[in-house]
């Protein structure tokens, strides 16, 4: 099997005397599509605010493409692309100029950069809005653009939070046909939602979030056997019955040495 994009050991993260993380461990290889889906607060977009370098652990080990992403801080981010779950755009632009801008800090060869720039703003029918400021597009469009600027250098691992939410069921198949062909290509995708349904049928694993714990990995087949279920159950289903399960006393964590501590 090949080296994992991302590798997560042991992480623990707080926010005061509230623990988020409790020993969270994951991993996803290339070419697959990998499923956060938890309850609120279970602790998904803080493990990817960590992967993205936007949190730093309270303890563990997170690693990128083989890359430790806190001795490493900068190198691994090239070959990442990131779309949060509430983007923030820079209104006073037009999307012409959002990209360019993106695709110059990525540092895409200017004589490509045009034509890039086009077929996204064609792919994901903004050609229209091209020269507008980025203001007068609605929730959908904007989504649609940033999740076109997390892809514009073509990263090897996307990283994405909620990415369907607002997004009329048009624009949502486009997107989930660019994230399949991602991973045909060998990248790799992370994917947080809520969307079970979706999960389902996109992802090729999941992982089961709860109280910060991975409680789960797998397939569908693999979950069902985890919860000793019998094959004909929903993703839905499986990811009641385990967050129930896992309702259990939880690890201690373990203490803080200054700001850090590796696990």
């Amino acid at each position: 099997m090949a080296d994992p994009t991302v590798a997560i050991q042991h992480l623990w993260k707080s926010y005061g005397d509230t623990p988020a993380l409790r020993d969270l461990s994951l991993v996803a290889y290339p070419g697959e599509i990998v499923g956060l889906i938890g309850p609120n607060g279970a602790g998904k977009t803080t493990t990817i605010k960590i992967l993205v370098g936007l949190l730093r652990p309270d303890a563990g080990t997170a690693q990128v493409l083989g890359r430790d992403i806190l001795l490493d801080p900068v190198g691994y981010k090239a070959a990442l692309g990131y779309m949060p779950e509430a983007p923030t755009l820079p209104d006073y632009l037009t999307p012409t100029e959002f990209l360019g801008y993106v695709g110059r800090i990525r540092r895409i060869p200017r004589p490509d950069l045009g034509t890039r720039t086009s077929d996204l703003l064609r792919l994901y029918d903004l050609t229209p809005k091209a020269d507008t400021t980025i203001a007068s597009l609605s929730k959908g469009m904007k989504a649609k653009l940033a999740f076109a600027a997390a892809t514009i250098h073509r990263p090897v691992l996307l990283i994405l939070d909620e990415p369907l939410i607002g997004i009329d069921p048009a624009g949502q198949h486009l997107l989930k046909e660019q994230i399949v062909a991602l991973a045909r290509s060998g990248g790799t995708v992370l994917v947080s939602t809520h969307q079970l349904d979706t999960a389902e049928r996109l992802c090729g694993r999941v992982a089961i979030i709860h109280h910060g714990a991975n409680v789960a990995t797998g397939d569908l087949a693999a979950l069902r056997t985890q919860a000793q279920m019998d094959g004909s159950q929903s993703l839905e289903e499986i990811f009641l019955k385990l967050t129930e399960e896992a309702a259990a006393p939880e690890p201690e964590a373990p203490r803080r040495r200054g700001l850090f501590r590796r696990g």
